[in-house]
């Protein structure tokens, strides 16, 4: 069997069998072509731990971060333990293939202080921005983002009947299409609900987008994206940062993490399902590790 051959068995089972979103489904999608294109549409049985090795080497001389390239090893290694499973292969050639060891100040992730979130939302509410003519929109977008903490692809995939204004909570699809309930804050509720009594929806059907384009088409993850960029090039005091979706959910944790959530609560408001993955978070929050030092070591009671 030819890999143009097995990887849309391996996509169906990842969609059917296991139930990973669509975006993952693309996500697999794309870096297994990816691979196809690198080493050529060979037979699977075929593949040596050096055709993987050519695809790595590819990836590396294209300037991909260790945090990419561990996800595209994290691809292949399920793909190739399906093609095992399935008997379509004898022996799996990603199995001794490692990820790059990302150290500790690589992997926290990166955020805006709470003065630049303030100051966004601050010129948003004003419309005092030249590049971006749905201004109302991409307020409400970027403030529920830092609100909810939730994934782009979640805040686009929202339905109007998936907001209630009176228990301020918004519910979202995560991985593996599970559902949970975000609160949010009351300023973001009530802009939500004059969102949506200004959409102007005919027969206001609940299960309506609740975040439309220009053409009333669901709002596109790449849209806000692009939309980013471009606030991130008009205002001085995002440039050299880093500003994506990601980057406000990363935001809205760590200020929650500073101002003394329990991890346990935010990993169910991020939906994780390792807490592992929450508690860099509290590596995040030097403040709160030196307050905690400062009551609890013997030395301090010298000072």
């Amino acid at each position: 069997m030819k890999l143009s051959e097995a990887i849309p068995d391996f996509l169906i089972a990842k969609e059917i069998e296991e139930g990973c979103s669509n975006q993952t489904i693309r996500a697999y999608g794309y870096d297994l072509k990816s691979f196809s294109s690198t080493i050529g549409d060979i037979p699977v049985s075929s593949i040596q731990k050096h055709h993987i090795r050519k695809f790595l080497r590819e990836l590396h001389s294209r300037n991909y971060s260790k945090a990419g390239l561990a996800r595209k090893i994290a691809c292949l290694k399920s793909f190739f333990k399906f093609c095992e499973e399935n008997e379509i292969i004898d022996s799996n050639p990603s199995r001794t293939i490692k990820s790059p060891k990302i150290y500790l100040e690589e992997a926290l992730p990166k955020f805006l202080s709470k003065e630049d979130m303030g100051k966004l939302l601050d010129i948003l509410n004003k419309n005092d921005t030249t590049t971006y003519n749905r201004k109302s929109r991409l307020y409400l977008v970027i403030r529920l983002m830092y609100a909810s903490m939730a994934r782009i692809s979640e805040i686009c995939s929202l339905k109007i009947s998936d907001f209630d204004s009176v228990s301020t909570t918004i519910k979202v699809r995560g991985k593996g299409n599970k559902e949970r309930f975000i609160p949010i804050d009351g300023k973001t509720a009530l802009l939500l609900k004059d969102h949506v009594a200004n959409r102007q929806i005919e027969t206001l059907d609940p299960d309506a987008a609740l975040f439309v384009n220009t053409l009333s088409r669901p709002l596109k993850p790449r849209v806000v994206q692009r939309d980013l960029q471009l606030l991130r090039e008009e205002f001085f005091f995002l440039q050299g940062k880093k500003f994506t979706p990601h980057i406000l959910r990363h935001t809205g944790a760590t200020h929650l993490r500073q101002n003394g959530m329990d991890i346990s609560e935010l990993q169910d408001i991020l939906g994780h399902s390792n807490p592992n993955t929450t508690r860099i978070y509290a590596k995040n929050d030097i403040g709160r590790l030196k307050g905690a030092y400062k009551e609890y070591h013997p030395l301090e009671e010298t000072d």
